[in-house]
């Protein structure tokens, strides 16, 4: 199982501190065959658009067919981006929002707590439940290419101990999303970000969620979530095993996903 490939990718368009040129650099260094690049569509993170898909545009007629480009987004559950100027959306949910609130889930932790026990009274395992259904029902309204990071919710909680993730608490929720998620889309995104950027033990999601998601006839992309170009391959040479001690045989790469724009811009 060789990955040669990277569908969720950032740039200085948004809060990758790599270009998009120096990224594609990379890829091409490294022999991939394709990449995505898939800015994100955030309540908090201004991106220019207009600029954003012209330099993909610059980028893949420069490369030609040396590497298979497309121009994607990252949309997040409280986005309001258009994703049909894109040829791929992929899913995510960043926040919880209640009454004005906002509070990153992958952001500083201590905002994070504070918002939990403002609004949920402390109780994480009502934070995990609210976490995942919030995240399926967005999916239910979307068609993405493939869904990210799953379970984001477990960044700061592996120093901070909020909940166990070996937990029905933490892992009924999760699967009774999966159950939502898989009609809508059946593309789980194994995600090596976490351990190159902020030092996790194990890629999202967690062999448990992984494996139940094999169960339910889902399948897997891995992705780098690249924010550096150094990072673009972050963890590709042990996520082959990490996917076959969840059962799964072989990921899908690039090139492999159903783009989901109404009006593809690359045929």
């Amino acid at each position: 199982m060789r990955i040669s490939s990277n569908a969720h990718t950032h740039t200085q368009f948004g809060d990758g501190r790599s270009t998009a040129e120096e990224i594609v650099r990379r890829a091409l260094e490294l022999g991939f065959t394709s990449l995505g690049f898939s800015e994100h569509a955030d309540t908090e993170i201004p991106v220019d658009w207009n600029a954003y898909i012209a330099e993909i545009d610059r980028l893949k007629a420069a490369c030609g067919d040396s590497l298979r480009i497309r121009t994607g987004i990252e949309l997040d559950r409280l986005s309001d981006v258009n994703p049909s100027p894109f040829e791929y959306y992929i899913a995510a949910n960043h926040y919880f929002l209640e009454n004005g609130d906002l509070a990153a889930i992958d952001g500083d932790a201590d905002q994070l707590e504070a918002w939990v026990n403002r609004h949920l009274n402390g109780d994480w395992a009502r934070a995990c439940e609210r976490y995942f259904d919030e995240y399926a029902a967005f999916i239910e309204t979307q068609k993405p290419a493939f869904v990210a990071h799953f379970d984001l919710i477990v960044k700061s909680n592996r120093t901070r101990h909020w909940f166990d993730e070996a937990s029905e608490a933490f892992l009924a929720p999760a699967r009774e999303a999966l159950s939502r998620v898989i009609r809508v889309c059946d593309v789980l995104e194994l995600n090596t970000g976490g351990i190159a950027r902020s030092h996790q033990p194990v890629p999202y999601p967690v062999q448990p969620i992984l494996k139940h998601w094999r169960a339910l006839g889902g399948r897997v992309i891995v992705n780098s979530d690249c924010h550096r170009a150094a990072q673009l391959d972050a963890w590709f040479d042990q996520a082959p095993e990490y996917l076959r001690e969840a059962g799964f045989t072989h990921a899908l790469q690039m090139s492999c996903l159903l783009y989901t724009s109404p009006s593809p811009r690359d045929s």
